[in-house]
């Protein structure tokens, strides 16, 4: 049986949106000297040409490149955001278990989906909770990361 997957995957505005936002900054900065350095290169195949001649020619040679940038800015930032929530999940469930601690709940087990990052750290909050003997063995209720995410 397999790890059931997350159905949210925009769980961290703060950090997934940070991220979102520096790609879209990084893509139209390179769209913005891509387009200059193009221009650039275009009249100066030929300085004695008018500015809208070369404009013209640019469009019509550079003009699908960008149409095509256009459309994968959506793909760049929706992968961003995929691959961020396989460090963003683990940290979300982390601090959740943390507040319910500190609220007086019974702690938790964590486990970590296989290709999230960070493993350690559920690996660290289970060894100190058993350090502190905050449960028992392993009839302990452990956290499934999948459901706490979808639940909130």
């Amino acid at each position: 049986m397999g790890i059931p997957r997350r159905t949210k995957k925009f769980i961290d505005s703060h950090v997934q949106g940070a991220l979102a936002r520096r790609i879209i900054f990084h893509w139209l900065v390179f769209m913005l000297v891509a387009s200059a350095a193009a221009f650039v290169l275009q009249a100066l195949s030929d300085p004695f040409r008018d500015l809208s001649a070369h404009f013209k020619d640019l469009w019509w040679s550079q003009g699908p490149f960008l149409l095509v940038m256009v459309f994968l800015l959506p793909v760049f930032v929706m992968d961003a955001i995929k691959l961020s929530h396989r460090f963003a999940g683990p940290i979300f469930s982390l601090r959740r278990e943390i507040r319910g601690v500190a609220a007086g709940e019974k702690p938790r087990k964590l486990k970590f989906r296989q290709l999230d990052f960070w493993q350690d750290l559920a690996e660290d909050y289970n060894a100190m909770l058993s350090k502190l003997g905050a449960f028992e063995a392993e009839t302990s209720e452990t956290v499934d990361d999948a459901k706490l995410i979808e639940s909130k």
